[in-house]
């Protein structure tokens, strides 16, 4: 083989190798183009999806309210027993102020007096009955002296059950007005009054002259 022949034949060796490779490189396929297309909807699905924002609430302050009670004129002060106890001299039956509550104001011959209820117990420790008539129990300013007082002339606070003395109360007539006090025994009930203004008042029992109690207006 002569020289030019053997480089003819190398030429078209080499030309035939590099025709081989270039047909062995493979050609984009469909899938990797898939995946790329699910790479970028990945990045998109990852990202939080914008939300319009809510609606704010009224720029306007909420008025406050603020309760108040109606005023209203104090009520006056309760009685106070500074004084609750004693013994009738007459008739020896012990008594006992309980309590005393203000019923207001009536008018006696035109002048305005204050009305008391009394709550009262009385206690026989004599060997006999007693007989305690409600004109024994006198009640007026402490600081005046009284022979006697109005007491049950008004039947507010009282019923029939609740009275110390028995039904019909005839006021007019409080001597004849009498409560029967077994012996050993005890009976309690109201009684009211009516006085002048004032500001202190005693309670006394007939034939006493110290008063067995003492309250204030």
């Amino acid at each position: 083989m002569n020289k030019n022949s053997f480089l003819w034949g190398s030429a078209t060796l080499a030309a035939l190798v590099l025709a081989a490779g270039c047909g062995s490189q493979p050609t984009p396929t469909a899938s990797g183009h898939h995946h790329h297309t699910s790479t970028k909807s990945h990045q998109h699905s990852s990202q939080s999806p914008s939300t319009s924002p809510s609606p704010s609430a009224s720029s306007s302050p909420t008025p406050t309210t603020t309760s108040s009670s109606p005023s209203s004129t104090p009520s006056a002060p309760s009685p106070v027993l500074t004084q609750v106890g004693g013994v009738a001299t007459a008739n020896q039956a012990r008594v006992t102020i309980n309590s005393v509550e203000s019923e207001g104001q009536v008018t006696v011959s035109g002048q305005t007096e204050q009305l008391y209820l009394f709550n009262i117990t009385l206690k026989n420790v004599t060997p006999g009955m007693i007989l305690f008539p409600m004109s024994d129990f006198i009640i007026g300013p402490a600081s005046s002296s009284v022979s006697s007082s109005r007491n049950d002339y008004s039947l507010e606070g009282i019923s029939q059950q609740s009275s110390l003395f028995p039904y019909p109360i005839v006021p007019q007539h409080a001597s004849a007005v009498v409560r029967e006090v077994p012996s050993g025994q005890s009976v309690t009930g109201n009684m009211t009054v009516e006085v002048p203004e004032a500001s202190q008042y005693a309670i006394w029992i007939s034939g006493n002259p110290a008063p067995i109690a003492k309250f204030s207006a």
